[in-house]
C-alpha cells in the first residue's frame, strides 16, 4: 500500500475529489519519461510524486471541508523509518456570545475576542442576596467553540472558574476546568465563585484562558488566551461587520464594557513611531462617512523616527498622491505593514529590516494636513484594526487625542 492510499484510509473525501486527484495522478505518471529498471533493491526511490499526490489531496480536502490546514509532521518530513510524513492540523475557532441579549462577536484577524457586556449587565456584586452568595455570579461573558470533526472539548482558567449555558438557558457551573463531549450548541461562560463575589469580574483580569479541541482522529488544537479587563470600541469593519477592540485612553467612543481575550500567540508588533504614543482620535480605523480609514494615524514631530513594526522585507517603497511617501514591509504569512506620508524613506526594495529597526522619517507628505505616520496592517490583503496587534503592555502606554 503506498503513502497516498495510507493517506486516504485515513481521510475521508468525497468521491469526486478521490476520483480527480487519481486521474491527475495517473496523466503526470504518463507524462514523465521513463525511469531506470533495475533490481529494486538498488532503484532509489523517488518519493515527491507520491508526497505531492497526497499534499494535493489534502489540499483539495481542506479546500472542501473550510477547516483544516495542511503542515508537516515533523521538521524533516519524513518518519523515522524515512517515509514522508502528512499531519492535518484541524482548526477550530471561538466566537463571543453575549448572554443577555444573543448577539455573537467572532475574533478578529490576530486572534483576539472581545467578550462583551452592556453597561446594564455591569452589576454590583457586592450585592448579596441569597442565591447569589450561594451559587456565585454567572457572568454575561460567553463564548462558543466552532469547528468540524471535533469530538470533545477541554477547558481550563487559572483563576474564577467556568460554567455551561445549554439550548434551554440553564447554566451549571463546572469549576475551574472541563472536559466533556462537544456540543455546538452549547455555550461556556466566565464564573464568579461565592467565596470571589467582592472582587466581582476584575478577578478575570490577567487570566489565562485554555481551550482544547479533541478530534475525532484523537488529535488536538490548544489555544490560550490571556484575559484583560477593558473599555471596548466598537467600530465597522470594511465587509459592514461590526466589531469590538480595545480602546486607548482618552478615547471617549470606548464605552463598552468587557474582557478581550488575546491569543498567547498572536502576531505581536511593536510600536513603529519611536518619540509618540499617541493615535489621532479624530480619524480611528473603520468605517467614516461610508469610506473605510484603513490604519491608524499616529501625530509625531518632523523627522521623528519611524521603526520597523516586526522583522520582515521590504516589498514595495515609493510616492503615491494620497499616502506620500511610502512603504510596506511583508512579515510573512499574509501579514504586511503600510507606512505612509513619511519626510523620506530609509530602506529600499528587497532590504530585511528587524523590528525596532529605522525605516523612515515622520513627514507630511501626500494627502495630509500635519506631520504623523499613518500606519496599516493587512492580513491577506485585508485591512485590519492595528490597535488589535499590539499587546496590552503597549496599549496601556497609548493615548487617543
Amino acid at each position: 500500500m503506498n503513502d497516498y492510499q495510507k493517506l486516504m484510509e485515513r481521510v475521508h473525501a468525497p468521491e469526486e475529489l478521490e476520483t480527480k486527484v487519481l486521474c491527475a495522478a495517473r496523466r503526470q505518471a504518463a507524462e514523465q519519461p521513463e525511469r531506470q529498471t533495475g533490481p529494486r533493491h538498488l532503484v532509489k526511490r523517488n518519493w515527491k510524486p507520491v508526497l505531492r499526490g497526497a499534499v494535493c489531496a489534502a489540499c483539495a480536502l481542506a479546500l472542501v471541508l473550510g477547516t483544516v490546514r495542511l503542515r508537516p509532521a515533523v521538521e524533516s518530513g519524513e518518519q523515522p523509518g524515512g517515509n514522508p510524513v502528512v499531519a492535518l492540523d484541524y482548526a477550530f475557532g471561538l466566537t463571543a456570545y453575549a448572554a443577555e441579549t444573543g448577539e455573537s462577536i467572532g475574533p478578529n484577524a490576530n486572534g483576539g475576542l472581545a467578550l462583551a457586556a452592556s453597561k446594564d449587565t455591569e452589576l454590583d456584586y457586592t450585592v448579596l442576596d441569597k442565591e447569589t452568595a450561594e451559587h456565585g455570579k454567572f457572568t454575561n461573558y460567553c463564548f462558543q467553540i466552532s469547528g468540524r470533526d471535533i469530538q470533545a472539548v477541554k477547558l481550563e482558567i487559572d483563576r474564577g472558574g467556568l460554567y455551561r449555558r445549554d439550548g434551554s438557558g440553564a447554566a451549571m457551573s463546572l469549576g475551574n476546568s472541563i472536559e466533556e463531549p462537544y456540543n455546538p450548541e452549547v455555550s461556556y461562560g466566565l464564573w464568579v465563585p461565592p467565596e470571589e463575589l467582592l472582587e466581582g469580574t476584575a478577578l478575570f483580569d490577567g487570566a489565562e484562558l485554555r481551550v482544547t479541541a479533541v478530534y475525532s482522529d484523537g488529535g488536538e488544537q490548544t489555544e490560550t488566551y490571556r484575559l484583560a479587563k477593558e473599555r471596548l470600541r466598537a467600530f465597522q469593519s470594511e465587509d459592514g461587520t461590526m466589531t469590538l477592540a480595545p480602546g486607548l485612553a482618552g478615547d471617549e467612543q470606548a464605552d463598552v464594557q468587557g474582557l478581550y481575550a488575546a491569543r498567547l500567540d498572536g502576531r505581536w508588533l511593536q510600536w513603529p513611531v519611536q518619540d509618540s504614543r499617541t493615535v489621532w482620535k479624530g480619524n480611528p480605523y473603520g468605517i467614516i462617512n461610508g469610506k473605510l480609514h484603513s490604519g491608524i494615524d499616529i501625530p509625531a514631530d518632523q523627522g521623528a523616527v519611524i521603526l520597523a513594526a516586526a522583522d520582515g522585507t521590504v516589498t514595495e517603497t515609493g510616492f503615491d498622491t494620497a499616502k506620500g511617501n511610502y512603504l510596506v514591509l511583508d512579515h510573512g504569512d499574509g501579514l504586511t505593514t503600510l507606512y505612509a506620508h513619511c519626510r523620506n524613506v530609509d530602506a529600499k526594495e528587497g532590504d530585511t529590516v528587524k523590528a525596532g529597526e529605522m525605516i523612515a522619517a515622520v513627514g507630511s507628505t501626500g494627502m495630509s494636513t500635519g506631520p504623523h505616520l499613518h500606519f496599516e496592517v493587512r492580513q491577506d490583503g485585508e485591512a485590519q484594526n492595528p490597535v488589535a496587534y499590539f499587546d496590552s503592555d503597549i496599549r496601556d502606554t497609548l493615548k487617543a487625542e
